[in-house]
């Protein structure tokens, strides 16, 4: 299911999850998904008690997974679909493929009722004798086959829907989003905390409870801990703007403003409407030499 040399598992999830080798992998509960930079299964997750049927009900609907691993105590159950060309995750790969991959995710998720916080990284593992392993099909799908299927069937998200992703992160994306925006904050917040670091402390910690309280499912207490605890011991240990304190601060504040004055007095200093002084004569000189030059290969010609 996956190439990983080293993948994600775990059994129990408050025990952590860390790679391990794929023998030690294979006796886990939950393995990982796919590598991390390559995208070659599609995976979604049903926490209903019919969530098999949920997944097997194709007719005009959605496509068969390759995969469901339900879980016999509650019904529940993952499932996966392969794709026939993996999506390359990393920098060179095609954001165009990326975005399309993640519209089909959630295409396929809307199709079966999954739900909307799995973050897609781990998935019950079809060999483990906790699950009940049922195996579809073995054929891959392109991501057009697959939306194909799932547009006629209203399923596929609109173009705004990436936008609206970001909005209202959900699974992992918290995190990213609590401490990429937190993580600004300090840097603002440092100059009100000089020589405080426990005041500092609190106040990170207080602006990432008050922004994770604007989750439609906010992270738990030990999570923010970790978030606030990350940002402000590499703030005070390592930031040169705390270390240099108030005047170096004040002294680079100063520096910005004044690198953004010098662009916005290059941006107005020239007529209206212009990027850099004098631009619209030096256009309207090379117009008049163009049209002068235009002119004169029609007189040639016909002379």
């Amino acid at each position: 299911m996956w190439t990983s040399r080293y993948p994600l598992a775990a059994d129990a999830f408050d025990d952590g999850v860390w790679r391990q080798t794929r023998e030690a992998a294979m006796t886990r509960q939950h393995v990982e998904l796919h590598p991390k930079h390559v995208w070659g299964l599609i995976g979604v997750d049903v926490d209903h008690p019919d969530a098999v049927l949920r997944m097997v009900s194709t007719v005009d609907n959605h496509p068969p997974p390759n995969v469901i691993i339900e879980n016999p105590v509650n019904g529940h159950a993952h499932a996966a679909w392969a794709i026939t060309t993996p999506i390359n995750l990393t920098n060179y790969g095609s954001r165009r493929s990326v975005r399309y991959g993640l519209s089909i995710e959630e295409a396929l998720r809307r199709a079966v009722g999954g739900d909307p916080h799995y973050p897609a990284r781990l998935i019950k593992n079809p060999f483990h004798p906790r699950w009940m392993t049922h195996f579809i099909h073995d054929n891959t799908s392109t991501l057009d086959r697959l939306g194909g299927i799932l547009t006629p069937a209203g399923h596929m998200p609109g173009r705004g829907w990436h936008n609206q992703r970001r909005r209202t992160p959900v699974g992992h994306s918290r995190n990213e989003t609590l401490f990429h925006g937190v993580r600004h904050f300090a840097y603002r917040e440092m100059r009100h905390h000089w020589g405080d670091p426990e005041g500092y402390r609190a106040a990170i910690a207080r602006e990432v409870a008050i922004r994770n309280a604007d989750f439609d499912t906010p992270l738990g207490v030990t999570e923010l801990g970790h978030i606030s605890t990350s940002i402000t011991d590499w703030t005070i240990r390592y930031s040169r703007m705390w270390n240099d304190g108030p005047a170096a601060y004040d002294q680079a504040f100063r520096a910005i403003q004044a690198a953004r004055g010098r662009k916005g007095s290059g941006r107005n200093g020239g007529l209206a409407g212009n990027s850099r002084p004098g631009g619209l004569i030096r256009g309207a000189d090379r117009a008049v030499t163009s049209q002068a030059f235009r002119e004169a290969v029609i007189w040639e010609a016909r002379s």
